[in-house]
């Protein structure tokens, strides 16, 4: 079962953003799809994902949005 969600990094708490990149980068093959970084990039990293929910749940869940209610588009909207 594949599961949708928001990964949104605060860049005010150390290490949170390094710890989504990496994320995102370690597991960017098993999911099956990652938007663009939609954040403002000065205080926050904004990421849609979808992938197993395996791999989804290595996430920390204060780093995932509304779990289990995904509320994008896998088109950007």
């Amino acid at each position: 079962m594949t599961r949708r969600v928001t990964l949104i990094a605060a860049l005010d708490y150390p290490g949170e953003a390094e710890f989504a990149e990496d994320w995102i980068a370690a597991n960017r093959a098993r999911l099956s799809h990652v938007s663009a970084q939609k954040g403002c990039g000065c205080c926050v990293l904004i990421w849609d994902i979808e992938g197993p929910d395996a791999v989804i749940a290595t996430l920390p869940p204060d780093l995932v949005s509304d779990p289990g209610r995904p509320r994008w588009r896998a088109d950007g909207g």
